[in-house]
């Protein structure tokens, strides 16, 4: 299994109702926020991995505010975590380790000294963290670039397919979300690319609406490599890409499904597929590993099909 998973910042992208999606440019570099206040839940991982890396960012606000987040394999007794946490209490913040059905806190920064755990107060702050299973097992996790905690446990994903990604309110709320079972570059950030052209078999609306009527429509579009390449160079490593729908709605039974679609300029390859809500307009995303310098994506098309369940 090789699993990524690429949130700038949306509730509507995880497998669970009742998250809340927050526009904020000043607290988020990607403009956008969630919080997801339902215990255990977040997303259902096609199969369990072997060990979790991931990354996000939170604004920590200087008041007392207080929040909770968990990023943790839940067990399959269905109340036991492995993973990851962080927690702001009154007066006092502390990232936590979850293990076999315990949990516990590690070193206490107050307010007054966020420093002890490299941690910036009315700031975007950069957390990053690696769960290895095993005898040999730990959780480590890093504030801002620096290494502040890690601990040693006997660690097992067992066969659970959830994964927890809970934010209990938005004072904590997180953004720029990367997970993966494979190694995360601590520098590695959610970018939204810029869009050069867009090709598409589906009916192109007046305010910029696309509206597929047939299955097996698609719509694809070709990323602006140019003004990539001016903000971060031609050299630069695109390690994955999320398609996304927004909004997206269906208006009847018949299609109901949209597939992520990817061209080299040779082939069309297809990831995964999500159902489009009904009525009400959503949010539909689809993620997955690449590995291409900015340069080399001038060919590269990206998209979705329509299909029927």
């Amino acid at each position: 299994m090789s699993f990524k998973y690429i949130n700038p910042g949306y509730a509507e992208f995880l497998d669970v109702a009742g998250g809340t999606t927050i526009a904020d440019t000043v607290k988020s570099k990607t403009g956008v926020m969630f919080y997801q206040p339902t215990d255990k839940k977040g997303l259902v991982l096609s199969e369990t991995p072997a060990e979790l890396y991931g990354k996000f960012d939170v604004y920590i606000p200087k008041d007392r505010n207080d929040f909770w987040i968990k990023i943790a394999m839940l067990e399959t007794n269905g109340y036991a975590l492995d993973g990851m946490g962080f927690v702001k209490r009154d007066n006092v913040m502390y990232f936590l380790r979850y293990y076999s059905g315990n949990s516990s806190g590690g070193t206490e920064a107050y307010l007054s000294e966020p420093e002890r755990l490299n941690l910036k107060l009315n700031a975007i702050n950069n957390i990053w963290f690696h769960v290895k299973t095993g005898t040999d097992g730990y959780v480590q996790i890093y504030a801002n670039g620096q290494s502040v905690e890690k601990f040693d446990y006997d660690i097992k994903f067992g066969k659970s397919k959830t994964l927890v990604v809970y934010a209990d309110s938005a004072y904590g709320a997180i953004s720029n979300l990367i997970l993966s079972d494979t190694e995360i570059a601590p520098k590695e950030q959610v970018v939204l690319l810029p869009i050069a052209t867009t090709e598409t078999t589906m009916l192109a609306g007046e305010d910029g609406e696309y509206i597929a009527d047939a299955e097996g429509q698609t719509i694809l579009q070709t990323v602006d490599t140019v003004s990539l390449i001016n903000a971060y160079g031609a050299d630069t490593i695109i390690k994955g890409i999320a398609v996304i729908g927004n909004p997206v709605c269906r208006t009847a039974e018949g299609l109901s499904d949209l597939t992520a679609i990817q061209s080299d300029g040779a082939n069309i390859t297809e990831y995964g597929t999500k159902t489009v809500p009904q009525g009400t307009p959503g949010v539909v995303a689809d993620g997955h590993a690449l590995s291409l310098k900015i340069s080399e994506i001038a060919d590269y098309k990206f998209g979705w099909k329509a299909g029927a369940s």
